[in-house]
């Protein structure tokens, strides 16, 4: 029999992994008190449990939220569907809030609260960035008013809410009962980030979400107090304007300013 090459053994043991024809089999020694099946079997199994304790891990909240058996399902199914692409198992499982959205139609809740996950993980270790700081801003002419923009956190991220997650999440990291999921009256969005080393996140109004993406996609602050104004009166526009750029400052969303000469 010929020996296959390391990266020949490699293909077929990870075929072997991922339930496809492999003859690794073939390729172990057959001897001693555990046979060649029972021994892929065993990797067989680990690989599983490895990336299933991924997904418990990255996933906790929703993990607590459905249970160990439902959970585990839904994740057992995923990884058949969705191996790992990636080296560091960081990434594996960014789809997985998409995926439960679709084993789960009638309970968007679910999805809501896998993506809270997930999104909470990776603000965690995401890229570092200096936040902007007031006397910056107080330092700007009238002039750089007119053209200034901000660039947001590398964590920042905006997603939309259309039942009481937020409520969920929190109950569920307080170790208490949850609410029974309830569609919202009105829709919001959920905006996360990290301030400092630690992750945050808060639901936002239509009037902030819609200005934070204006400005996240290259509008000046100048262009977004000015569809305030055709929203607003004049005072209102510059009252909700001035509140919100405090917030962000507050919230050190802010880590730097293009436009300005």
């Amino acid at each position: 029999m010929k020996t296959l090459e390391l990266t020949d053994l490699q293909i077929a043991f990870h075929g072997h992994l991922r339930n496809q024809e492999s003859s690794i089999a073939q390729e172990v020694i057959d001897g001693g008190r555990i046979s060649v099946d029972h021994r892929l079997h065993i990797y067989h199994n680990a690989y599983r449990v490895r990336l299933l304790e991924n997904l418990r891990d990255a996933y906790e909240k929703t993990w607590t939220y459905l249970g160990d058996d439902t959970f585990d399902a839904s994740a057992l199914a995923f990884i058949e569907a969705n191996p790992p692409r990636h080296r560091n198992l960081r990434w594996h499982g960014a789809e997985f809030p998409q995926f439960l959205a679709e084993q789960f139609p009638q309970d968007a809740d679910i999805a809501e609260l896998a993506l809270i996950d997930w999104q909470l993980r990776h603000a965690f270790d995401g890229p570092n960035a200096t936040p902007v700081q007031p006397t910056e801003l107080a330092g700007l002419s009238a002039e750089d008013w007119e053209s200034v923009g901000f660039r947001f956190a590398p964590t920042f991220f905006i997603a939309p809410l259309r039942y009481n997650t937020v409520s969920i999440w929190h109950a569920l990291d307080q170790e208490q009962a949850p609410p029974t999921a309830e569609a919202l009256p009105e829709p919001s969005w959920l905006l996360i980030w990290r301030k400092g080393w630690q992750p945050h996140f808060r639901t936002i109004q239509a009037v902030e979400q819609a200005a934070l993406s204006q400005l996240h996609g290259g509008a000046s602050f100048a262009a977004v107090c000015a569809a305030l104004g055709e929203q607003f009166s004049d005072q209102e526009a510059a009252t909700v304007a001035g509140e919100s750029l405090g917030t962000w400052l507050q919230d050190e969303l802010i880590v730097w300013l293009t436009g300005a000469h």
